[in-house]
């Protein structure tokens, strides 16, 4: 936990936030509404990478394989998810497009049902649905479903729309939001070690609070504090497309895609995952494919009329959990990176325990399992 932060702005507590994805722009808001004086610095535009590269599921429940701290951490963000936007809209006065319709997650090989009914002994709010249930719920589901998971609490939002409305409320906030400024490293005092700031081609600029949430480029700015960081880029690709009618209201999801309605009528379908390096260049075969895995789940989708494909890269790490806390060897600098395809759900709990640290409070949950340093306690795999 941090020490309270000295007045530096004005009278008030002052914040650096690297990187303006939606991590960075909550943990950006979150101390705005403490009374921080915040700064948000991105290397191209709010929002320009992984954020608005996602689908927007706020899947706590659908996306999580197996219990422990990850899962807890999902279900705490998720259920902040509904008043912090309700929060984000009345300030900004910006749409987040929240849809609460759930999440269908259907299966259509034996392998997948086997593993999804193996989830009922430890996950919540979940029922297993029949095929004729399923289908009860979404009637243009393929009749080669054999059945599945219903999470009526995994809701959705549009993560362009969310990224605008986040933007305005920190507008609204009077947070300075300094775009195509990269950084370059992190300042630090040579007694003691604190981070004070950091390094820009437009000059260094200072701040009580610096908060790492630059996203898959994170590790190049701790490698110099003797801190390595295991993360890397994961490329993931999805589609647009429009079908004639909607087709379902809820968000589907089975083995290797995802559809989800948007409020326009569109549908956004995905993802891949490739670890590609710093590639972003959408692949013309991966459309084909997710369009295939998508027309299977939900067949009325083979004549949907195809609008857009990108591709976006998140912050993966080698054992999936982000980097979230404090580290001791550089007071000053709070972490809040590596969130992966949980971006989106994550950013209630992230800014709300960035905002925590900074006041010097205990946060939401207990950050030992996402400790920045918990790589080097491991032992040694066995080769």
């Amino acid at each position: 936990m941090m020490t309270k932060m000295r007045s530096t702005h004005q009278g008030r507590p002052s914040a650096l936030i690297i990187g303006g994805g939606v991590i960075g722009c909550a943990a950006a808001y979150e101390l705005g509404e403490a009374g921080f004086a915040c700064t948000v610095l991105d290397k191209a535009t709010l929002g320009s990478e992984a954020s608005t590269a996602a689908a927007g599921m706020l899947g706590a429940q659908v996306e999580t394989h197996r219990p422990g701290p990850f899962y807890e951490l999902c279900r705490i963000s998720q259920g902040m998810y509904k008043s912090w936007t309700d929060r984000l809209e009345e300030t900004g006065g910006v749409s987040t497009e929240y849809i609460p319709h759930g999440i269908l997650r259907a299966a259509l090989t034996e392998a997948d049902e086997l593993e999804l009914r193996g989830r009922l002994s430890w996950i919540r709010d979940a029922r297993w649905c029949t095929p004729g249930e399923l289908r009860e719920l979404e009637p243009e589901i393929s009749p080669a479903v054999r059945g599945g998971l219903h999470f009526p609490a995994d809701h959705q939002v549009h993560p362009v729309a969310l990224a605008r409305s986040l933007k305005a409320a920190l507008q609204r906030q009077g947070c300075t939001i300094r775009e195509e400024t990269p950084v370059f490293r992190l300042l630090r005092e040579q007694a003691g070690g604190r981070i004070t700031g950091v390094q820009t081609a437009e000059g260094p600029f200072y701040a009580d609070v610096v908060v790492l949430a630059a996203g898959a480029w994170s590790a190049a700015l701790t490698e110099p504090l003797g801190l390595t960081l295991p993360m890397f880029p994961v490329k993931g690709q999805c589609i647009s497309v429009r079908p004639q009618a909607p087709l379902t209201r809820a968000t589907l999801f089975t083995q290797g895609c995802y559809i989800v309605p948007k409020a326009d009528g569109t549908c956004l379908i995905g993802a891949t995952q490739v670890e590609a390096g710093f590639d972003k260049r959408s692949s013309a075969a991966v459309v084909g494919e997710l369009h295939g895995k998508a027309a299977a789940l939900l067949p009325r989708l083979s004549d949907a009329e195809f609008l857009s494909t990108w591709a976006g890269l998140r912050p993966g790490t080698r054992d999936g959990l982000p980097f979230m806390g404090i580290w001791e060897e550089a007071p000053g600098l709070i972490f809040a990176t590596g969130h992966y395809r949980n971006g989106i759900l994550l950013a209630p709990a992230a800014g709300r325990i960035v905002r925590q640290l900074a006041e010097g409070e205990a946060p939401l949950l207990d950050l030992a399992p996402f400790a920045v340093d918990r790589t080097a306690a491991q032992p040694a795999p066995v080769l």
